[in-house]
């Protein structure tokens, strides 16, 4: 069921058309249980690159986001 919730969210971010725009990553990660892409509140990065890490290492932080 994660991994289904993972490329549906990867789904919903390409379709945005907003795959260029940063991210910042807010309190929602805190506690995220499973695979991890080492991501801390506050780090920014791009749409892009979070899709990517969240499919390629199927990291639960970066679906959260």
């Amino acid at each position: 069921m994660a991994s289904t919730t993972k490329i549906l969210t990867a789904v919903i971010a390409i379709e945005s058309g907003r795959l260029k725009e940063t991210v910042t990553v807010g309190d929602e990660i805190a506690g995220v249980d499973g695979t991890s892409l080492g991501l801390e509140i506050g780090d920014t990065i791009d749409l892009y690159s979070l899709v990517l890490a969240t499919l390629l290492s199927s990291g639960n932080d970066g679906a959260n986001a």
